[in-house]
């Protein structure tokens, strides 16, 4: 790593925009990562940046303050973080599926959740051409009718996404504008298709990932997908019984919906993050941007109104992803985004 990690946060928080007529406030839990929040806040005072500095001893049950079980809003410590012009997300297991998140933005914040080992947050640092590229995709998905998703190993995925109301996540790795919320590091695309609309069959293959497990697959495993939900699991590994095993437990039929798909676009990004790092410092958002994954979720979709605690994000390799017909990804090789936008 050639930067400290406060230098990295510096380099953050320009690309962020922060100057001296803001603040920034730090959500962190106690007894945890305490070298980011010292960085965090070194960073910020090197900027002549205000900063408040929050800390609980459990902030990652996105059921916690501040609203209260029948969900009446409370003046506790992450109310207070709103009224930031930053908000930097230091909690174990992020905030990011709470309405802690979408109050801060709602007001017109910024957001940023940072979980990564420093050297990864240094080298897949967000850049303007990773922006461009990732905005060249969400027009694509803002044109599009249909999002088809294939692989020689046997997947054959169909979403309808002609909603032109389609929820699309931008992400590239920093918060430079009103109401937006990111994840340091980052570079992916996603919607949420129309809820029920998936069909087809997923199969996966060595290789690919199951987040948050962080764990590769060995053996194949083939999902069928029946109108947005997986109707059937096969397959002779663990994986497959493993995931057989983890839908069954919960007792919620939510839990085997389909819910956000894209593709990774970070160019520095690398399919090998769980062998080179412990894969209980991670996080998985490298695997998530690896360029040219094809990542699906299951489970919540706050957008079809689905509550579940149980979601796996799986990034895949090896696909072509296809919107109406136009290749994005060709058998895992990311396409030019800026080319395809017409």
């Amino acid at each position: 790593m050639s930067m400290s990690l406060t230098e990295l946060f510096v380099k953050q928080y320009k690309l962020c925009g922060l100057d001296d007529s803001q603040t920034v406030a730090v959500i962190f839990e106690y007894g945890r990562k305490p070298e980011y929040v010292d960085a965090a806040v070194a960073a910020a005072r090197a900027l002549g940046a205000g900063v408040l500095v929050l800390g609980a001893s459990s902030l990652s049950n996105p059921t916690l303050p501040p609203y209260t079980s029948d969900g009446r809003e409370v003046p506790a410590l992450l109310s207070a973080a709103g009224e930031c012009d930053l908000v930097i997300d230091l909690t174990v297991g992020g905030l990011i599926h709470s309405n802690v998140r979408t109050s801060i933005i709602g007001k017109g914040k910024r957001m940023l959740f940072v979980a990564e080992p420093a050297d990864v947050l240094e080298r897949l640092m967000g850049d303007e051409a990773l922006r461009a590229d990732v905005d060249a995709a969400a027009e694509l998905l803002k044109q599009g009718q249909v999002m088809r998703v294939t692989s020689s190993a046997g997947t054959d995925l169909s979403y309808d996404i002609s909603s032109p109301e389609l929820p699309i996540t931008r992400q590239w790795g920093y918060v430079d504008e009103p109401a937006r919320w990111d994840h340091w590091p980052s570079g992916f695309i996603a919607c949420f298709p129309r809820d029920r609309s998936a069909q087809g069959r997923i199969v996966l293959r060595a290789g690919d990932v199951i987040i948050p497990w962080q764990r590769c697959v060995q053996t194949p495993v083939e999902l069928t997908v029946k109108d947005g939900f997986i109707t059937a699991i096969d397959g002779d590994g663990p994986e497959a019984f493993l995931l057989q095993d983890y839908f069954k437990r919960w007792n919620d039929p939510a839990v085997y919906a389909l819910s956000h798909a894209g593709w990774g676009m970070h160019p520095n990004a690398s399919w090998t993050a769980l062998d080179v790092y412990d894969p209980r410092s991670l996080y998985g958002q490298e695997l998530r941007s690896v360029a040219g994954n094809f990542m699906w979720s299951t489970g919540s979709n706050r957008f079809a109104q689905r509550e579940t605690p149980a979601h796996l994000d799986i990034p895949m390799r090896g696909c072509t992803v296809e919107i109406d017909g136009r290749a994005v990804v060709v058998e895992g090789q990311l396409q030019r985004m800026t080319e395809l936008v017409g």
